[in-house]
C-alpha cells in the first residue's frame, strides 16, 4: 500500500486506541531499526547484544522485502527515523549501503519520509564514510565514554586493547569533513564520580551534543557496575555537577536529558497522547519496529530483538519474508508482552509523579531489571527522567525564589 493512502485497519485483536500514537487519528511508526549485521568489530563488556561476533549480513533481497512490507502496512504514514543499528553499522561496506539506499529510495515518498541515522563506535570512520554520510544526510551518533582511562575501561577490542585512539580519530574525521554528530556516553562505576573530567573532555574537544545512558542490566549484560547501594545518589550528584558546570561557563553543550526535562516542564503536552500523558514510542505496538538481518521482527524496545526469554516464549513476533507486520497480533508472545507492558504502565500511572513525562519508561529495562514488563520503577527511568527533571525544577525554583516542590530522590 502506498504510504500516502489510508493505513491498514487496526487488527481486531488489539483495541484501536492502543494503536493510535500522539494525537493523530492515523496509525504511524516513529522508528524503524534495521540490523544490517549483528557483527561488531569491538567487544564492550557492557554491551547488551548477543552474537556480535556473527559476520553474516542482511541480503539485499531481504531488505527489499522488508521495506515492501513496511510501506504496504500503512505504518509509514509520516516521516520516521530509520536507525541502522544492533551491531556496528559501519562494519558493513559502503557499497552495501549504496545498494540498500537505492532499494529504499524506490518508494516515491522515501526521500521525504525516511530520516537515516547510525549509532557507531567511531573506530571505522574514514573520509569515504564521511562523504557517504554527508551525501545522504545521515544523522550520526558516536559512542565515547570520556577521557582515555574512562573510555578504555569498558570499550575494548576482542584482544583487550582500548579503543579510545581509534574512536577519537573517527570523531576528528567527522569534524574535519563537516559531518554533524552527537555523542552518547555510558555512565558506569568508573565515571559516575568524575563529572568534571568528563565535562572538561567534552569542552576540550568541542563536543556540543551529548546523551547519557546508564550502564544497564539488559540482554547479554547480566550485571551492572552500578549495582550497589547509593547508586541513585551518585548519579544525581553526577548530573547536578554537570548541570552546574554547563550553566556556569555558558559552553553550548546540549545535554539530551536536560533538554527533555526542560521541554517537559516548559512545553507540557509537547509529546502527548489523547489522554494527556507522554507518548512512549517503546510501549506503543508498532510505534517502533525492529528487524534483524534475516527479516525477523519485534516491536517495543529495540533491545529485545533476538533476545532469549523463558517468561514470554519469544521476543520475535514474526518474519517479514513470509508475513506482514500485523501478523504479530496473532502471536501469543506479542499479546502477553503487550498485556504486561500496559499493566506495568497502569501501575506507573498510579504510583509515579513522573509518569506523564515518560509514559512508563523503557519496557526492556523493566523486564531485565525487574523480571517482568508488569512492573514500575527502573534505574533507567530514575536516572534519565526523574533525576534530570528534579535538577532542572530545583534550578528554576531557585531562580524564581519559590519553595521546592519536586518529588524526593528515588530509591537507589
Amino acid at each position: 500500500m502506498n504510504a500516502t493512502l489510508a493505513p491498514a485497519p487496526a487488527p481486531a485483536t488489539i483495541p484501536a486506541h492502543r494503536l493510535t500514537p500522539r494525537n493523530s487519528e492515523r496509525l504511524a511508526m516513529g522508528l524503524l531499526v534495521i540490523q544490517p549485521s549483528p557483527f561488531c568489530n569491538i567487544n564492550c563488556d557492557y554491551c547488551y547484544l548477543p552474537n556480535r561476533a556473527d559476520t553474516r549480513r542482511m541480503d539485499h533481497a531481504v531488505l527489499e522485502r522488508v521495506m515492501d512490507k513496511i510501506w504496504a502496512s500503512g505504518l509509514a504514514a509520516a516521516p520516521f527515523s530509520l536507525l541502522w543499528h544492533a551491531g556496528e553499522p559501519l562494519a558493513v561496506p559502503i557499497a552495501w549501503y549504496e545498494k540498500a539506499f537505492e532499494i529504499i529510495n524506490r518508494h516515491p515518498k522515501a526521500k521525504d519520509y525516511v530520516i537515516h541515522s547510525v549509532q557507531t563506535n567511531g573506530t571505522l570512520v574514514n573520509d569515504a564514510w564521511c562523504e557517504f554520510l554527508n551525501r545522504h544526510q545521515v544523522e550520526v551518533g558516536i559512542s565515547l565514554d570520556g577521557p582515555r582511562e574512562i573510555h578504555d575501561h569498558h570499550r575494548k577490542t576482542r584482544s583487550g586493547e582500548g579503543t579510545f585512539d581509534k574512536a577519537m580519530r573517527g570523531m576528528e574525521c567527522l569534524k574535519r569533513n563537516g559531518v554533524p554528530f552527537g555523542v552518547v556516553t555510558v555512565i558506569s562505576d568508573i565515571s559516575v564520580d568524575r563529572p568534571d573530567e568528563i565535562y572538561d573532555f567534552y569542552r576540550g574537544h568541542g563536543i556540543t551534543g551529548i546523551g547519557f545512558n546508564i550502564e544497564e542490566i539488559e540482554g547479554a549484560n547480566r550485571s551492572s557496575s552500578l549495582d550497589r547501594d547509593g547508586a541513585a545518589g551518585r548519579i544525581r550528584s553526577f548530573f547536578k555537577r554537570f548541570h552546574e558546570r554547563n550553566k556556569a561557563d555558558g559552553f553550548p553543550l546540549n545535554v539530551r536529558e536536560f533538554q527533555n526535562a526542560e521541554r517537559n516542564i516548559l512545553e507540557p503536552g509537547w509529546s502527548s497522547r489523547p489522554d494527556g500523558n507522554y507518548y512512549n514510542q517503546e510501549a506503543d505496538p508498532f510505534g517502533m519496529i525492529n528487524v534483524d538481518c534475516f527479516g525477523n521482527f519485534s516491536s517495543f524496545s529495540p533491545e529485545l530483538l533476538g533476545q532469549p526469554t523463558e517468561k514470554y516464549g519469544s521476543f520475535t513476533f514474526g518474519n517479514l519474508l513470509s508475513g506482514s507486520v500485523f501478523d504479530a497480533t496473532g502471536n501469543e508472545s506479542f499479546q502477553r508482552v503487550l498485556a504486561d507492558i500496559e499493566a506495568g504502565n497502569r501501575k506507573c500511572a498510579e504510583t509515579c509523579a513522573f509518569f506523564k513525562y515518560c509514559g512508563g519508561a523503557s519496557p526492556s529495562n523493566k523486564y531485565y531489571e525487574n523480571g517482568t514488563f508488569d512492573s514500575t520503577e527502573t534505574r533507567q527511568c530514575v536516572s534519565t527522567v526523574q533525576i534530570p527533571m528534579q535538577i532542572v525544577l530545583e534550578d528554576l525554583e531557585d531562580e524564581l525564589g519559590i519553595t521546592a516542590t519536586v518529588p524526593p530522590i528515588p530509591r537507589a
